[in-house]
């Protein structure tokens, strides 16, 4: 397997290329636009990858996506949730989708919480075994946090119902095995979690499942009233970045 993150520390934003060695395929997650088109052409390149597609795992309301420009520039379709809002044509992932590249498989679960069109890609490298060895949690799961909830609709009752969501996605992740690394799209200083987020790029399942904060909380309406005492003001440009990465305008 190949496995090649390229962050943005300035933003607390992670990205990754994942594919396999002996059939030279590979698949972009979450493409940073800061990081932009031609260093993610290059370092393909570099690993001996040919992308056969760029994936994001939710509609992005921090930073600007370069996935839309990626993939037209690489030729190769562009996946989101189904659920995702966006005015342009895309690959519409649905729960249970498997994305293949050689021995590695990305199976696709539905997350949603942070945004209701959170995923979230389980990696397995056959090679090696069934068992799940990754898990990109977008903005589901963080190191030491989870994703808050009320980026994609700031009506008060949304928020609770996708803190609600939050709360299952969450748990949902801790049915994989311990030893599963997980590896989100936010680290650090990013405004998309809360006030435990973790300066760490990545964890394990057993890691988060004894020492999270919000995965200790065994009820959903405990967790919902912390994650709305926590929660941090609105980045400004939020609902703008969002709209650019949605294709329509503010």
């Amino acid at each position: 397997m190949i496995w090649y993150p390229m962050n943005d520390p300035s933003l607390g934003c992670s990205s990754f290329i994942v594919g396999d060695s002996a059939s030279g395929e590979g698949i972009v997650v979450d493409p940073l636009g800061a990081i932009g088109v031609s260093d993610y052409v290059l370092a393909a390149q570099d690993l001996g990858i040919t992308v056969v597609e760029v994936v994001e795992t939710h509609v992005h309301a921090d930073h600007a996506s370069c996935a839309r420009e990626l993939a037209a520039a690489l030729g190769v379709s562009h996946g989101l949730s189904h659920r995702a809002p966006a005015q342009f044509p895309f690959h519409k992932l649905s729960e249970g989708d498997v994305l293949t590249v050689g021995s590695v498989t990305l199976t696709v679960w539905e997350t949603p919480g942070h945004t209701p069109d959170s995923i979230s890609l389980v990696v397995r490298d056959k090679r090696r075994g069934d068992d799940a060895w990754a898990v990109l949690t977008g903005d589901s799961l963080f190191v030491g946090d989870v994703g808050r909830p009320d980026l994609a609709d700031a009506d008060p009752q949304m928020i609770r119902r996708a803190s609600h969501d939050q709360f299952h996605s969450v748990n949902r992740l801790m049915a994989l095995p311990d030893f599963t690394e997980v590896w989100p799209a936010h680290y650090g200083a990013s405004p998309c979690g809360g006030l435990f987020m973790d300066q760490r790029t990545n964890s394990t399942i057993g890691y988060e499942r004894r020492y999270n904060p919000f995965l200790r909380i065994a009820d959903a309406e405990t967790f919902v009233e912390q994650q709305q005492r926590l929660l941090k003001p609105q980045p400004e440009e939020a609902q703008k970045l969002r709209a650019q990465n949605l294709g329509r305008s503010a």
